[in-house]
C-alpha cells in the first residue's frame, strides 16, 4: 500500500541511503544529504465522517511507525481543515466524551486525534473558520481539563489582530513551535534534531467568500473569485525573508490555496520555500510505487517538482482526505540547505495508504487515545444521530454571523416551535421571543466543495448510513448541538409599551450581539439610525429607544411610525426561554412577571403530545419543544422555508437593508 505489507523489507535496507553523512562521491553521483529530513503530513479531514473515523486509528499507528524509524529527523504538520461542522464534529459535545477530552464540546475530538498524531504546526483552512472565529477560538485554546491543539495555527497573510474573538491568542513571528500550543502567528521554528526547520502558513485570500472569518483580514485583498497569486506572493515572501534573516535555511509552507494549481503557481514565484503542502484541493499526488484506494486515481507525481523565483529545486506535496493516506516525503538537504533532487526517493516518499477495516494493518500500534475517541464518537452518532425528529429540504441557518444579526430561517422555526408548544398547554400564548445567541450552530451542510473559490454551497443535512438516517433528516444530535443550552421555557403577560422597550433593547446593540431577537407570531421593523435605548444596572431605562418603527401582533398594532399606538397597558401572553424572563442578555423584563407560569414544572407528556410525539429532551425546555414540534408538523412532509437575504427577511425587517412592510 505504498504498502506497509511490501514496504517494511524496503526501509531498512534503502536506511543507506539516509545516512547523514557528508562524504563524497565521484563525478556523476550527487552529493550525500547533510540532512534528510522525514515530512509527515495530512489535511482535509472534511469529507465522510465514516471514512476519517475507520481510517483513523490505521493512521495514528502509521505515523508512530515512521517516526520511530526517524525520531530525530521527522517533522509532522497539517495544511488545515482538520473538521468540518457536521455530526462526527457535533458529537464531541456528547457528555460521554468528557473522559477522554476532559471536557467535552464540539470539534474537540478531531483537535484530540492531531494531538495523538503529534502535528507540531497546521495551516488554518476554511472550514476551521465554517462557524467563526469564537468557534475556533473555543477548540484551539486550553479550557480547564482540555488541552486546547497542543500546536501553533499558522497563517502570515492573516491579520489576526483584527478580529477580537482571536487576537489574545496571536503571538509575535518566530516563535518555538513546541511553546506556542493553542496560538496563532505567521510562521514558527520547529527544531528536529539539530535543525531549525521554519514552517510558515498561508490561507487563501478567497476564505472570504466560502467561509465565516468574521473580522480577519487576509491579504492580499479579494477583487474577484480569483487569487492575485502575484501578490500572494509577495506577502508570503515577506515571512519567507524574515526566516532566511533569521538563519533559517529549511523552510516548509503549509498553504491552504482550495486549488493545487495555486499552490504550484506560488512555488515558481517564491524564493527560498523548499517544501509547499498543499491542502484544500482534496488532491492525490502519488508516485509508482504507491498502492491506491480503490477507485482513486492519482492526479499527478508526488512530490510535484520545479524551480523557484531563485533557480533553486522546490517542490509541492498533498495527498487526499479524510485519513485515507498518510503523506511522507524525505527530503534530503545538502549542507546549504538546498534539497538535492537526485537523491529523492520514491521508494519511502509518497501516498501511503491507511486502512478502513483493520486498525493495525502493517504491524502498526495504534493511539490508544484515538481509538478511545473514535468509537466514542463512532457510539455517538449510532445512538443520536440516528434517532430522527422531522425533515426539512433546507438549510437551517444558526451560524452566528446569522442568527446575532438578522432574522433566519431556523431563528423563526424555533421560536414558531416554542410558541406551538406553549400554546399546546395554554392556546391564549400569543408571541415568542428568544435569543439569537441561545441558537449555537446551523442543521444542514457547509459546502466549500475541494477547489472551490465560490460562495459555499449550503445544503440540507447529508445522509449518515451508519445511523440509518436519510438526507435531510433532523436527528437528535443536531438539535443538541444547535440549541445546546436547552433552555427552559415560561409564559407571562407583558404590556404593549414593555413589548416595545424589549424589542429596543434586542436592537440596541447590533453587530453579531447574543441579544439579537428571532421571534415568532410578530413582526417589527428598525431603523439602525436613530437613536437607541440604554439601560441602568437596575434594568430602568435611561434612554428611550427610537429604532423600533413599526410592530404587529396578529392584526394588532402596537407601533406605527415610531408610536406605541392604543392602550400601552393592554397585555400580550408571551413565551421566552427562562434566560431571557430573568433578564439574561440585559433584557428589561420585569423583576415579577404576570401570570407567570414555568413550563418546566407544568408541562406533561400528554399536554407536549403524548407519546405519539416524545423526545429525548428534558419536559418544557426549547429542545423537547423542537423536536415535538418538528415531528408533529414535519415529519413526513419536509421544512421547505429557504433562509432569506436581510432585504427580503419579513418578521423583522432592517431599513437600511429593505423597506418598511411591517404594518401593509
Amino acid at each position: 500500500m505504498k504498502q506497509i505489507f511490501s514496504r517494511k523489507i524496503m526501509i531498512g535496507s534503502m536506511a543507506a541511503a539516509l545516512v547523514l553523512s557528508a562524504c563524497g562521491g565521484n563525478g556523476n553521483e550527487p552529493p550525500e544529504a547533510a540532512f534528510t529530513l522525514q515530512l509527515l503530513h495530512i489535511s482535509d479531514a472534511d469529507g465522510s465522517d465514516t471514512t476519517a473515523l475507520n481510517s483513523v486509528a490505521n493512521l495514528s499507528g502509521l505515523i508512530q511507525k515512521f517516526r520511530a524509524q526517524y525520531p530525530q529527523q521527522t517533522l509532522t504538520v497539517s495544511s488545515g481543515d482538520n473538521y468540518i461542522p457536521g455530526p462526527r464534529f457535533n458529537a464531541s459535545f456528547d457528555p460521554s466524551l468528557k473522559l477522554s477530552l476532559g471536557k467535552e464540546d464540539v470539534g474537540r475530538a478531531d483537535m484530540a486525534f492531531l494531538n495523538a498524531f503529534g502535528i507540531q504546526a497546521s495551516a488554518i483552512g476554511n472550514h476551521e473558520l465554517d462557524l467563526g472565529t469564537r468557534q475556533f477560538a473555543s477548540i484551539i485554546k486550553p479550557d480547564g481539563a482540555w488541552s486546547g491543539a497542543k500546536f501553533p495555527y499558522l497563517s502570515y497573510n492573516v491579520d489576526f489582530a483584527a478580529d477580537s474573538d482571536v487576537a489574545s491568542l496571536k503571538l509575535a513571528n518566530g516563535g518555538k513551535a513546541q511553546e506556542q500550543s493553542g496560538k496563532l502567528t505567521g510562521w514558527t521554528i520547529v527544531e528536529v534534531g539539530s535543525q531549525k526547520i521554519g514552517v510558515i502558513g498561508a490561507s487563501s485570500p478567497v476564505f472570504a467568500n466560502i467561509t465565516t472569518p468574521g473580522k480577519l483580514q487576509f491579504g492580499p485583498t479579494l477583487t474577484s473569485s480569483e487569487v492575485d497569486v502575484a501578490g500572494l506572493a509577495a506577502v508570503i515572501q515577506q515571512g519567507v525573508d524574515e526566516m532566511t534573516a533569521a538563519g533559517i535555511n529549511k523552510v516548509v509552507l503549509l498553504a491552504h490555496m482550495q486549488s493545487l494549481s495555486v499552490e504550484k503557481a506560488l512555488a515558481s514565484r517564491l524564493k527560498n520555500v523548499d517544501i509547499i503542502v498543499a491542502g484544500g484541493s482534496n488532491t492525490l499526488l502519488s508516485d509508482a510505487n504507491d498502492v491506491l484506494r480503490t477507485g482513486d486515481k492519482s492526479a499527478g507525481e508526488y512530490p510535484y517538482q520545479t524551480q523557484d523565483a531563485a533557480g533553486q529545486p522546490t517542490v509541492v506535496v498533498n495527498v487526499d482526505a479524510d485519513y485515507k493516506y498518510l503523506g511522507r516525503f524525505m527530503a534530503p538537504f545538502d549542507d546549504k540547505g538546498v534539497l538535492i533532487t537526485r537523491r529523492f526517493d520514491n521508494k519511502l516518499s509518497g501516498a501511503w495508504v491507511t486502512s478502513e477495516t483493520d486498525d493495525s494493518a502493517g504491524g502498526v500500534i495504534v493511539s490508544g487515545l484515538v481509538t478511545q475517541v473514535r468509537d466514542a464518537i463512532k457510539a455517538v452518532l449510532k445512538s443520536k444521530d440516528g434517532n430522527v425528529f422531522g425533515k426539512t429540504g433546507e438549510f437551517l441557518e444558526g451560524r452566528r454571523a446569522a442568527v446575532r444579526n438578522e432574522e433566519t430561517n431556523f431563528g423563526n422555526l424555533t421560536a414558531d416551535a416554542n410558541l406551538w408548544y406553549a400554546q399546546l398547554l395554554d392556546p391564549t400564548v400569543q408571541i415568542s421571543l428568544k435569543n439569537g445567541g441561545g441558537i449555537r450552530s446551523e442543521i444542514g451542510e457547509v459546502l466549500a466543495l475541494p477547489g472551490s473559490t465560490s460562495t459555499a454551497v449550503l445544503t440540507a443535512p447529508k445522509a449518515n448510513t451508519e445511523a440509518q438516517r436519510q438526507a435531510g433528516e433532523i436527528s437528535q444530535l443536531a438539535v443538541e448541538t444547535a440549541l445546546k443550552f436547552n433552555n427552559t421555557l415560561a409564559t407571562f403577560d407583558i404590556t404593549a409599551a414593555q413589548l416595545k422597550s424589549l424589542m429596543e433593547h434586542g436592537v440596541a446593540v447590533l453587530g453579531s450581539q447574543g441579544r439579537f431577537p428571532q421571534i415568532g407570531g410578530m413582526r417589527f421593523s428598525y431603523d439602525p439610525s436613530r437613536t437607541a435605548q440604554s439601560l441602568d444596572g437596575s434594568f430602568a431605562v435611561t434612554t428611550a429607544g427610537e429604532r423600533i418603527r413599526s410592530l404587529k401582533v396578529g392584526n394588532d398594532v402596537v407601533v406605527q411610525n415610531g408610536s406605541l399606538v392604543g392602550d400601552a397597558q393592554r397585555t400580550f401572553r408571551m413565551v421566552t426561554l427562562g434566560y431571557l424572563s430573568t433578564r439574561g442578555d440585559g433584557y428589561p423584563f420585569p423583576a415579577n412577571l404576570v401570570n407567570l407560569v414555568d413550563l418546566k414544572t407544568a408541562m406533561s407528556d400528554a399536554t407536549s403530545g403524548g407519546a405519539a410525539s416524545t423526545s429525548t429532551a428534558t419536559l418544557g425546555s426549547e429542545q423537547d419543544a423542537f423536536m415535538k414540534y418538528m415531528k408533529s408538523q414535519f415529519g413526513t412532509t419536509a421544512f421547505g422555508v429557504k433562509d432569506t437575504p436581510a432585504a427580503e427577511d419579513l418578521r423583522i425587517q432592517n431599513l437600511s437593508q429593505r423597506s418598511d412592510s411591517v404594518l401593509n
